[in-house]
């Protein structure tokens, strides 16, 4: 994941619209949105992602439990809201998603506390960049030692630039963005053999508007990449003895450029000095132990912010631990009876949640499912979606995959806190996850 500005992907936001209709008959519990009387006992808002595809999906439906009771049918105000005075305390939710070509996907979120709760988001939009041009920056990139090595772009909320850049360190950035404002300049130069960043370079406040030439605005590389970062890890058992870092620099929610190392620890990462003006940058500090599809812990993960210190100490939560189905390797799956059929794990009791996901390995899924519980919550049996709104009901026989994921995050409280629609995305916070990918075959 030369240099120019990161241009954001643009993404296709489809239009949220009404789901076409159908003639099937309303179930037991309430499948239309009727106009009740009384005020509503559980409500539950979708999230954004969802709404905003309809025309991926056949129908959507909201189940409280297993559906035979209480279910209601999605409409595009992303709202459900159920009435019955026997719908108290904790509710089991699911979203049965059917896509156009009838594949079903199912997230259900347990123990969730109401009376209205907001699903949360597992995709973000991203807005298309405008391209209005507001002006031009000229100059040159100073204290290079090879030239030709060198990157130069634009900073600055709601703005991008396009860059030329000469062989002596001469460039031009055409600024654009919808409105006239002002963007820092940022030029790094690279080890030409390993991409490393040697030394970096910043210029603050340059106003561009009206479509004007601004010249002269010359970036010196005066900060080698010559100070380091301890980082060490905070008691538990890794799982494996060697540790990979990066530590990423962001400005104005831009990531400008990371160093990185591996090894044991203590670990060494190279940085640069915290003076000015890169004392105004947030450092995110990433560390990471295991791999992914190694069992049977897999790989943990912090990510957190970094202070004015030469020293990181980071805490990781103990490994997940899939206990049921069992699981194995993608070149030697487990296999497992599809007949009783229950999923269990063992999270850190200190996480605030826990996810796993199952789905066909290696092509089209009938039916994905996603399970989120607290970490109180170590169990879940799937099952038997209603037939009158999801074309597949059970799992068929196959080969699967697992992928189940612990969450620890400081700005939430608990597990409610992702329910609150409140809780904010900002990537500035610590985090801890864990993280394993497994497979078995279901006969």
């Amino acid at each position: 994941m030369t240099q120019t500005r990161l241009i954001p992907l643009l993404v296709l936001i489809l239009v949220g619209c009404p789901s076409p209709t159908t003639d099937d008959p309303t179930p037991d519990g309430g499948t239309g949105q009727e106009e009740p009387t009384s005020p509503p006992t559980f409500t539950v808002h979708v999230p954004e992602i969802v709404t905003a595809a309809f025309l991926l999906y056949r129908n959507i439906d909201v189940l409280l439990g297993d559906g035979s009771r209480f279910r209601e049918r999605l409409d595009s105000s992303g709202v459900v809201r159920f009435h019955d005075p026997a719908i108290v305390g904790p509710q089991d939710v699911s979203l049965v998603m059917v896509r156009t070509n009838g594949a079903v996907e199912v997230k259900t979120y347990l123990a969730i506390n109401g009376p209205e709760v907001r699903l949360p988001n597992t995709l973000y939009l991203l807005a298309t960049p405008s391209f209005t041009k507001q002006g031009t920056i000229t100059g040159k990139v100073t204290g290079a030692s090879n030239p030709s090595a060198l990157s130069v772009n634009v900073v600055g909320n709601d703005h991008f630039g396009i860059t030329t850049l000469a062989d002596d360190g001469s460039f031009s950035i055409d600024i654009r963005g919808e409105a006239p404002g002002k963007v820092d300049l940022f030029a790094k130069e690279t080890h030409g053999t390993d991409g490393t960043v040697l030394r970096v370079g910043l210029a603050r406040d340059i106003a561009v508007s009206a479509g004007t030439t601004v010249s002269g605005q010359d970036v010196a590389l005066d900060h080698p990449v010559d100070q380091s970062l301890g980082v060490t890890v905070a008691g538990g058992e890794l799982p494996d003895s060697s540790l990979n870092a990066s530590l990423h620099y962001i400005l104005s929610d831009q990531l400008l450029f990371s160093t990185s190392g591996s090894g044991t620890q203590p670990l060494s990462l190279p940085m640069v000095a915290r003076t000015a003006p890169f004392d105004t940058f947030n450092l995110m500090l990433r560390v990471t132990s295991g791999d992914l599809m190694k069992l049977p812990g897999g790989r943990v993960q912090a990510d957190m912010p970094v202070g004015a210190g030469s020293s990181a100490r980071v805490t990781f939560l103990n490994p997940l631990g899939i206990i049921s189905p069992a699981v194995g390797t993608l070149e030697a799956p487990a296999s497992t009876s599809r007949s009783g059929l229950v999923l269990r794990w063992a999270p850190d009791a200190s996480a605030h949640l826990t996810e796993v996901e199952f789905a066909t390995n290696g092509g089209p899924s009938p039916l994905e499912w996603t399970v989120v519980a607290p970490t109180s919550i170590t169990s879940f049996t799937p099952f038997t979606l209603p037939a009158d709104i999801a074309p597949v009901t059970t799992f068929p026989a196959g080969f699967y995959s697992v992928w189940a994921t612990t969450l620890w995050q400081a700005n939430a409280s608990g597990y409610a806190s992702f329910f609150t629609g409140s809780l904010s995305n900002n990537p500035y916070v610590e985090t801890r996850t864990t993280r394993l990918l497994a497979y078995f075959e279901l006969q």
